[in-house]
């Protein structure tokens, strides 16, 4: 048997069971035959590496982050990018502009009509790679909904780019946008963040609403 590392996961995958004994949170393969041992490194490997890029994410992120040392928020995130390297997503060359399980995650733990994130921003790139961010319109009384609401929105945005192989590589940009707001319709309007993506590299934007909610809203890659 083997630890888990940053994960807390039970259930079978493949040939490797996953399991809770006594407080902690193992692995092990099924049978001890040669031919499961190369499906034990993989797996391990995979949650090595998921592992890695979640922490450098979260050291990039933690200005938005409620609550940088929450482990289930950091379970969460390992565990979706495990899933996303399981997939086999990350041996593309093609550039890849949605990644289920990270667009639209939530850096709360509850999802209920006041924490949970809903913020919906259309995320691309340019020819050249450089990422877009694209405001809606606002309109309504309570443009920020079902957030409350006193007369400004403030979006703390951030975008992060993490070599998928190397998340050493890691760089990342931040954008405080504050928009005062009585009323008045306010047109949609596209924003260029000073950050490119690049071959190899998982790019997410996060952004933080008035400090109230926050969680990404989109996720590419190459």
């Amino acid at each position: 048997m083997a630890k888990q590392i940053n994960t807390r996961i039970t259930g079978t995958i493949g040939d490797i069971i996953f399991y809770e004994s006594k407080g902690e949170y193992l692995w092990r393969t099924k049978g001890k035959t040669g031919v499961q041992a190369p499906a034990a490194k993989k797996q391990a490997s995979l949650m090595g590496k998921a592992s890695a890029i979640s922490g450098k994410l979260r050291a990039a992120l933690k200005p938005i982050l409620p609550e940088p040392g929450n482990r289930k928020i950091m379970y969460s995130l390992n565990n979706a990018l495990q899933q996303w390297l399981r997939n086999g997503e990350q041996v593309t060359t093609e550039p890849l502009d949605n990644i289920p399980g990270l667009s639209g995650f939530s850096f709360y733990n509850q999802v209920d009509a006041d924490m949970g994130f809903r913020v919906t921003m259309p995320v691309s790139r340019t020819a050249d790679g450089q990422i877009s961010l694209r405001l809606p319109q606002f309109d309504s009384p309570n443009p920020i909904h079902p957030l409350p609401f006193s007369g400004v929105i403030q979006l703390h945005i951030m975008a992060v780019s993490c070599h998928v192989e190397d998340p050493s590589l890691t760089t990342s940009c931040e954008e405080i946008l504050t928009i005062p707001y009585y009323g008045n319709p306010i047109a949609a309007q596209e924003i260029l963040l000073p950050l490119k993506t690049m071959p190899g590299n998982l790019t997410v934007v996060a952004i933080s609403v008035n400090a109230m909610s926050a969680g990404i809203v989109g996720a590419l890659y190459n």
